[in-house]
């Protein structure tokens, strides 16, 4: 395991560091990790692999403190996601790659073409903001087109394959995960 993904790891508040938060306790520490990550990044060695690329950007944000993005943010390299609709709790897949992107409630959308697949609506990048569009303009300045295209999708919209409901992908992500 990489330095930086494995400090990334030991960045997690969720690890046993008592009542003080890590990014507080040792911060000289993230801030030399966050400039280690960010120099990794920036290494095409190390970073033209997309897989590789998500998984410094998700230890960058580790490092910053963002943690259920930094925690989770390997779902691009899955190409899907797993949530529950916020309406009915049905569990969906947000696939998005190799077998197109849509929201279903059938896990073996991969292996069955009759599965109910209703296309999700990815964000318009010209309206993102915050986090989404700071990872966007990132993935596509490093180029990384392909991880700024799923982004879009990330940070879009699905449709519950159960009850129709609409919502947003990252905000089921983020409360999945505890953001």
């Amino acid at each position: 395991m990489p330095l930086v993904v494995a400090g990334a790891i030991a960045a997690s508040t969720d690890q046993p560091y008592g009542e003080q938060d890590p990014h507080v306790a040792y911060a000289p520490e993230m801030s030399d990790l966050v400039q280690l990550t960010e120099e990794a990044l920036r290494d095409p060695i190390l970073a033209d692999d997309p897989r590789t690329y998500v998984y410094l950007l998700a230890a960058l944000l580790g490092f910053e403190g963002v943690e259920a993005w930094g925690e989770q943010l390997d779902g691009l390299n899955d190409d899907e996601y797993e949530v529950p609709c916020p309406a009915c709790g049905a569990e969906n897949f947000i696939a998005f790659g190799e077998y197109g992107f849509f929201s279903t409630t059938d896990s073996m959308y991969m292996n069955e073409t009759a599965a109910n697949r209703i296309p999700l609506q990815p964000a318009n990048p010209s309206t993102l903001e915050g986090l989404a569009q700071r990872l966007h303009s990132r993935a596509l300045a490093d180029g990384q087109t392909d991880v700024a295209h799923k982004l879009t999708y990330v940070f879009g919209k699905a449709q519950c394959a159960e009850c129709d409901a609409v919502f947003s992908v990252a905000e089921a992500v983020a409360t999945r995960w505890g953001a």
